[in-house]
């Protein structure tokens, strides 16, 4: 039962995104040393803005759920607020779900922004998650980033408190990954 509240605690809050037709090529680190070599990520969830949510047959729905987040990373590609859009649905009996949505990252030291899909699935294979994010904006234009998502358990999470001024976030997410530029 324990398992089954963590999973449901977890997926409450989660976001993460998918992946992108778009054909891409590794950046080369001399061409561009501002997202040179792999990416690496947390997204820490601060508040709930907004949401609908509602049990039917045992599964709860999550619609239109608004995130507020910050993003903390050593790549100042990334380091900035988030802002998450998204929807779940949860099995209350077997603990599986599907929560997917749209994700937009303002990095504070660049001018653009990122915006893209992620998907995270909890189900008898395990907890797995991807996202994929485009770049926006004068800096970040023809970039695109790819990531394999991680949520952070609840122990883990309360390290990352000052992110939210003090108060405990409410979910988050690592993301590893690497960066691409759009072929010519």
């Amino acid at each position: 039962m324990n398992r089954k509240r963590a999973i449901m605690g977890l997926a409450l809050a989660l976001f993460v995104t998918v992946h992108s037709a778009a054909p891409l090529q590794a950046v080369d680190p001399i061409e561009s040393s501002v997202m040179a070599g792999p990416h690496e990520a947390y997204q820490i969830v601060c508040a709930i803005l907004e949401d609908e949510s509602w049990m039917h047959d045992g599964i709860m729905h999550i619609r239109n759920r608004r995130l507020a987040s910050v993003v903390i990373s050593d790549s100042i590609a990334h380091a900035g607020t988030g802002t998450i859009v998204s929807s779940a649905d949860i099995d209350t009996v077997s603990g599986h779900m599907v929560y997917a949505g749209t994700l937009e990252i303002r990095p504070d030291a660049l001018d653009g922004f990122w915006s893209g899909v992620f998907t995270i699935l909890i189900d008898d294979d395990g907890l797995r998650g991807q996202a994929v994010l485009h770049g926006n904006g004068p800096d970040l234009e023809g970039m695109y980033v790819v990531s394999d998502l991680t949520p952070l358990p609840p122990a883990r999470l309360e390290g990352f408190a000052a992110a939210c001024d003090g108060n405990p976030p409410i979910a988050g997410t690592h993301a590893v990954g690497a960066y691409y530029r759009l072929r010519p």
